[in-house]
């Protein structure tokens, strides 16, 4: 077992920063990977009438829609003043509960590896993107639809690696109110199987590729967000 202090893994996340072509992945690779995903991937979203449903209606005492189990989230309306003047209004989502975006780092013959899902969303322009190892609302992770749990999600429960990083951020503030979700960057020694929608990617070869338009979302740039990607950052410069 490699045995790291905090400065050896600032160090690491520098070098790996640097390493923009990668060393277990190229970025040709990856490029084609997510193509190919994109190309194969079949997603059929269509617009509805809430009427129509059955699980989610409208509560017209409170002014809200919801679901029938008053899980994952709440849609309210919100009036927005300043000095007691109004200045907009609209629709905000009520999640009241703490998600997970989680991100595994391994070194891989000498260099920090970072592993990336490729993930579907449906607000995707495209299918799929490069995503966080876990992005997970705690409805996801306890199952309360009766979904699969997310890959790799007893890493992060039970902490067993290195925590590089773990803080409370808040989330879009703009169509959520008051939503939080726990940033975690944590670094492991033990091998781990890897899935077809996963792989590995140096964080030089992250930045290159959020340089794409629609290729990594923003969920993976708010948690590496905090990484120094330059040794002047770590002395208390720029």
């Amino acid at each position: 077992m490699t045995i790291f202090n905090k400065t050896d893994i600032t160090e690491k996340i520098i070098h790996s920063a640097l390493q923009e072509e990668g060393n277990v992945n190229s970025t040709e690779e990856i490029l084609s990977w997510l193509e190919n995903l994109n190309k194969t991937t079949h997603v059929n979203i269509k617009e509805t009438s809430i009427d129509d449903d059955s699980f989610w209606f409208y509560d017209d005492k409170k002014g809200e829609i919801l679901n029938r189990k008053r899980s994952f989230f709440s849609i309210i309306g919100m009036r927005h003043f300043i000095d007691d003047e109004f200045i907009n209004e609209q629709p905000i989502i009520i999640q009241n509960e703490i998600g997970y975006l989680g991100i595994i780092v391994k070194e891989i013959d000498g260099v920090l590896n970072f592993l990336m899902q490729a993930k579907i969303e449906p607000g995707n322009v495209n299918c799929v993107q490069i995503s966080p190892t876990i992005q997970a609302t705690k409805s996801n992770f306890t199952r309360a639809h009766g979904g699969k749990l997310p890959h790799y999600f007893e890493l992060f429960e039970k902490e067993k690696g290195i925590i590089i990083y773990d803080q409370i951020q808040s989330e879009q503030g703009s169509r959520f109110s008051g939503k939080r979700n726990r940033n975690i960057i944590m670094l492991i020694n033990e091998d781990i199987p890897l899935y077809p929608n996963y792989k590995w990617m140096t964080l030089g070869q992250i930045k290159s590729l959020m340089s794409y338009n629609n290729l990594v979302n923003m969920d993976t740039r708010t948690v590496l967000s905090i990484l120094p990607d330059k040794m002047e950052k770590i002395n208390g410069g720029g």
